[in-house]
C-alpha cells in the first residue's frame, strides 16, 4: 500500500471509529447524479476503483452512462475527502434496479451496506418511485441481501466474469 493509500485509509478509519453505534443512517446522503458536487463524484469514483477495481480485479470499465441518470447513495468520511460506502439505483424498462453497492474494507461488517439499502428503500418509497427493487447480487453477497429480504430471481448468471443473481424485494 503507497503512503498516500494509507493515509486515505487511515482517515477513512477514523471516521468509522468515531462512530460507537454503528448508525450512520443521517449521513447517508441520496442525490441524483445532477445534484452531485465534483468532490461527491471524485469520492463515488474513487470507492468503486478501490472495491470494483482494485480489490475484485474486475476488468470492464467502472463508470457507464447509467450513472448519468442515476441516484447515487453515499456515506463520506468526516472531512468528505472519501466515501465509506456507496451505491447507485436507477430506472430500466420499469424496474428500478440497485447497483455498484460498495463499502471500503475497512468499514465492513459495521451495517454500512445495510443501512444503504434501507436509504434507498425510505426514498423509492417517500417519492413513491416503485414498490419493488432488484439487483444484480454477486455470488458470494447473495446472503447478505436475503438477510436484508431480497430473495432470487432466475438462475445465476455470470456478469463481468463473475457468478450474479438477480434478487428482488417487494417494498409493499
Amino acid at each position: 500500500m503507497t503512503k498516500h493509500n494509507q493515509l486515505v485509509m487511515e482517515r477513512i478509519l477514523s471516521t468509522v471509529k468515531k462512530s460507537r453505534k454503528n448508525d450512520f443512517s443521517k449521513e447517508i446522503q441520496v442525490k441524483h447524479f445532477n445534484e452531485l458536487s465534483a468532490r461527491e463524484v471524485f469520492c463515488l469514483s474513487r470507492i468503486r476503483d478501490d472495491v470494483f477495481v482494485a480489490e475484485q480485479e474486475i476488468t470492464v470499465p467502472e463508470l457507464d452512462d447509467q450513472d448519468l441518470s442515476a441516484y447515487h447513495v453515499f456515506l463520506l468520511n468526516e472531512d468528505q475527502s472519501n466515501a465509506l460506502a456507496a451505491a447507485r439505483f436507477f430506472s430500466e424498462e420499469g424496474r428500478f434496479y440497485i447497483g455498484r453497492v460498495a463499502v471500503q474494507k475497512v468499514a465492513r461488517h459495521r451495517g454500512i451496506a445495510s443501512q444503504l439499502l434501507q436509504a434507498i428503500e425510505n426514498y423509492v418509497l417517500a417519492n413513491n418511485l416503485t414498490q419493488e427493487l432488484y439487483l444484480h447480487a454477486q455470488a458470494n453477497a447473495r446472503d447478505f441481501y436475503l438477510a436484508n429480504g431480497y430473495h432470487d430471481v432466475g438462475p445465476v448468471f455470470m456478469e463481468a466474469g463473475i457468478p450474479h443473481q438477480m434478487m428482488a424485494k417487494s417494498l409493499a
